[in-house]
């Protein structure tokens, strides 16, 4: 609506408010938020994201934040469909807020998405995560160069682990292998989780994980780290040795995983601006340090541009395709 169309019948609406004869839903005046907010988090409700997704929550319904309850629900069948599907089936009006990752960048392309990218709006960026390949510590491969050596010798032969088709996960390894000239399977989990539960069974060679989901198995000695997938190395005893991709002399842009929400495209912006202030606030909270201290892989990076976002991710979402056509998962 035209600022000047708004000049010219708000008087009118407002004096029919006032004679009670204006009823039934929500204008743009209304106070927001004034009722409850649904957080659709697309994940398990056993994985480390559901318990960030309910201390985003958590602090979303405090007053000085949001001041409404905030209900937390577990949607991710379909690779993540279900949740664009039941949020496109929400009205645009900001108490729906979809959780999101960087590997959305890949399920947005899939064949069987109903909805893509372009019918929303990312409102923040929270945080950045970082991966990093292991296996178990009786295993053949002392360092990465070790399987790079395999790989080559016997092509197809080796096994990695990590998330979803599609995912970041699964970009970020495939681009690795083609810096070495390699082929590895991909074997698709629906969490790290399991990944990390398979390498340490003995039943998969070799996995992708965040370094959080390794450290026990490290402190045990049971793991042996081979490459932080990151710019630079991590401190603390566990991972100070372990080297990243340009200790190697590998040089490749890193698709980072990052997490954060968006919403159905067509939410007013000045409901979008009243998320971002609240979530912005939360990466100074004692709980959210406290957290950041016991996850070496979680990295603070709130950003709140909307459009910036959305053409960043728009690139995310093209680069990724272009690397599964190549990959044979989609037709050109």
């Amino acid at each position: 609506m035209k600022t000047t169309r708004l000049h010219k019948i708000l008087p009118a609406a407002l004096g029919l408010a006032a004679a009670g004869m204006i009823a039934g839903p929500a204008t743009a005046m209304e106070k927001y938020p004034s009722k409850p907010i649904e957080l659709i988090c697309t994940t398990s409700p056993g994985s480390g994201a559901a318990v960030w997704c309910h201390m985003v929550a958590k602090h979303l319904q405090q007053k000085g934040f949001l001041g409404v309850p905030v209900k937390v629900l577990f949607k991710s069948g379909g690779s993540n469909h279900e949740p664009v599907v039941y949020t496109q089936s929400k009205p645009a009006d900001g108490y729906t807020l979809m959780h999101f990752a960087a590997s959305f960048t890949g399920y947005f392309n899939l064949p069987h998405f109903k909805y893509n990218f372009k019918q929303f709006d990312i409102v923040a960026r929270m945080e950045q995560h970082l991966y990093a390949i292991a296996v178990r510590s009786d295993s053949p491969f002392k360092t990465y160069k070790d399987v790079v050596a395999f790989a080559k010798k016997k092509p197809g032969r080796l096994a990695m682990g990590s998330n979803k088709i599609g995912s970041i996960h699964h970009r970020h390894q495939e681009l690795l292998h083609q810096t070495q000239g390699i082929k590895i399977r991909f074997v698709p989990y629906k969490g790290t989780g399991d990944v990390v539960k398979d390498v340490m069974g003995g039943h998969l060679k070799i996995g992708i994980a965040q370094p959080g989901k390794w450290n026990r198995h490290l402190k045990a000695g049971k793991a042996r780290a081979l490459l932080l997938l990151n710019e630079k190395r991590l401190p603390g005893k566990l991972w100070k040795g372990v080297p990243v991709p340009s200790d190697l002399g590998i040089k490749y842009k890193i698709p980072h995983q990052f997490q954060g929400f968006m919403v159905k495209k067509g939410t007013p912006k000045d409901r979008i601006a009243i998320l971002q202030k609240a979530l912005a606030k939360i990466d100074d909270t004692k709980a959210y340090k406290k957290y950041v201290k016991k996850q070496p892989h979680v990295i603070p990076a709130f950003a709140g541009d909307t459009a910036t976002l959305n053409k960043e991710f728009s690139a995310g979402v093209a680069a990724t395709r272009k690397l599964m056509v190549q990959l044979g998962i989609l037709k050109k």
